[in-house]
């Protein structure tokens, strides 16, 4: 059994791929910097693929990687993600950046895998209960950019888009999940400015961050891409949990999975 984990080589998607390693799976694993990379997979006994998640050409460079050396993937786990652009970021193609990393780039990146995902496969969307934030259309940016606020609704067109692959795949186990906080390089990049409403308890807001464990985090996404119970669901804390009844509308759920298709041309 083969498993990627993206965004393995640190933090919450290091010890994802350490449990499946764990259970004898073989484990491939993605990030920007090639040294710290391959020294991840060495002490994991996995194998680093470079991978540029910030754009959608750099997903689409990654699903070749993977096909290139599996026949068969049977576990997919989206762990990339952040929020840490204080200030409205276009890449270069030309997509907002939060957007990019947290929606466009993890749905791509499944899109162009399906041909190799096994009949049977779990795929793992990490999101976030931040999307719990975004109350308004989700298919329109806001006009005032905040980080949080273009996280909130990348993660929540995340979510959409995870149920809709569900259905397309009902013999899969795919599932979206909130692993908990966790001190992860990319919480440690957030900066104030990312999250205005926490501005004045800053100080606060770090000291609990900074004993979020990543280990336990990883547990939630693990335990799903190894044993899952049920499919097309949300889970948070180990349980599936109930969604804002917009969010159940098959149409959104198409749209937000068909959004991607058409930005990969």
């Amino acid at each position: 059994m083969t498993a990627l984990v993206t965004g393995g080589t640190g933090g919450i998607g290091f010890h994802i791929a350490a449990k499946l390693r764990a259970a004898g799976q073989t484990v491939l694993i993605t990030g920007r910097d090639a040294d710290r990379g391959q020294a991840a997979a060495d002490r994991l006994g996995a194998t680093f693929l470079p991978a540029d998640h910030s754009t959608l050409l750099g997903q689409q460079r990654l699903a070749q990687l993977v096909r290139d050396r599996a026949a068969q993937l049977s576990v997919l786990v989206n762990n990339v993600g952040g929020a840490a652009y204080a200030t409205r970021t276009v890449t270069a193609e030309g997509h907002e950046a939060i957007l990019a990393l947290n929606y466009l780039g993890p749905v791509a990146l499944a899109q162009a895998l399906l041909p190799i995902l096994a009949p049977d496969a779990a795929v793992v969307q990490v999101v976030s209960s931040a999307f719990t934030m975004h109350t308004a259309d989700p298919f329109t940016e806001p006009a005032a950019y905040t980080a949080i606020g273009a996280y909130a609704r990348a993660k929540q067109l995340n979510l959409l888009a995870t149920l809709h692959l569900a259905r397309l795949r009902p013999q899969a186990a795919v599932n979206a999940v909130n692993p908990g906080m966790a001190w992860t390089p990319g919480l440690e990049a957030l900066t104030p400015e990312a999250v205005p409403a926490w501005r004045y308890v800053w100080p606060i807001v770090r000291f609990f961050q900074r004993r979020a464990a990543p280990e336990k985090a990883a547990r939630g996404p693990a335990a799903l891409a190894m044993a899952p119970d049920l499919s097309g669901r949300y889970y948070e804390e180990g349980r599936p949990r109930p969604l804002p009844s917009r969010l159940l509308d098959p149409e959104w759920q198409r749209r937000a999975w068909d959004e991607v298709t058409l930005a990969m041309g």
